[in-house]
């Protein structure tokens, strides 16, 4: 007996040409398993919008503004109000959209500035430094960013982290504020602080995916003689630090795009033409 066979037509699969380039990009981000970004047209839309609400003298009351459904500013002190505002303006947004979050800000408390931290490393974004982005800002908005950007001129200034305090010092400190019998349980107190800061900051690093050790490195600095610290920084007693792209790199704080001061000349000009006053380094 003949067995019967089937004939079945080949299945033909036609692959267009992808003329888009962005399209281009976003197939290969998805088969390298690399999240979307935005597009630098979208991007770039997102940066002007903020640049025009925040710029100097607008009449801004909110310290966060959504210019677009993917685009989100923030400017101004990091504080308790300013992280809730902007924490509740970021659950708005679609989680799975990739995201442009333009910042502005001298920075503020850690606690708060943390909670900004945790509540952008989760999601897919592009953090743009415009302007300012200092202290708390520099060591929690920007380093959460899948990709980071610094601006045209943009100051992105470190001022350490929560790292453990000189005791003795901080005795000193309060001892001619309080009664000597309060000295030692306010001490403990304020340790228990810093601790309790310490391990939320550990846990911020591993889930923005930079080094855990990242803080104390900037805090390790603190620890050096002057004449070792002037061979790393040409100013003495900088408020604050300008990090070469290269060192924030060995730290896992990849810069993608910097289109602000990168020499020490640079930075000092462009801190005067901002009306700053404090000494500033720039770390190669």
């Amino acid at each position: 007996m003949r067995k019967r066979t089937e004939s079945r037509k080949a299945e033909v699969f036609v692959i267009q040409p992808i003329r888009n380039v962005s399209m281009w990009l976003s197939l290969i981000a998805s088969l390298l398993g690399i999240a979307n970004i935005a597009s630098s047209d979208r991007e770039a839309a997102v940066v002007e919008a903020c640049r025009a609400w925040n710029r100097p003298g607008s009449a801004r009351v909110l310290p966060v503004h959504r210019v677009a459904p993917d685009g989100l500013c923030f400017s101004g002190e990091i504080n308790s109000a300013s992280s809730a505002a902007f924490v509740d303006a970021l659950a708005t947004l679609e989680p799975a959209t990739p995201l442009v979050i333009v910042v502005h800000s001298n920075g503020g408390e850690i606690n708060a500035g943390i909670a900004m931290g945790e509540a952008l490393a989760p999601l897919k974004t592009t953090v743009v430094a415009q302007r300012v982005c200092a202290s708390s800002c520099a060591n929690y908005l920007f380093t959460a960013g899948d990709r980071r950007v610094i601006d045209d001129d943009a100051l992105l200034l470190f001022h350490g982290g929560a790292h453990p305090i000189d005791e003795g010092a901080l005795r000193k400190a309060i001892g001619s504020q309080i009664p000597a019998d309060q000295v030692e349980a306010q001490v403990a107190n304020i340790r228990a602080d810093i601790d309790r800061q310490i391990r939320r900051q550990d846990a911020f690093s591993t889930m923005a995916r930079i080094d855990v050790n990242f803080f104390r490195w900037m805090a390790s600095f603190n620890d050096l003689p002057e004449d070792a610290f002037l061979t790393l920084c040409p100013t003495r007693d900088p408020v604050m630090i300008l990090y070469s792209d290269r060192l924030l790199a060995m730290h896992g704080v990849a810069v993608h795009e910097n289109r602000g001061p990168n020499s020490q000349e640079a930075l000092t000009a462009r801190v005067a033409a901002l009306g700053r006053a404090e000494p500033v380094c720039f770390m190669e």
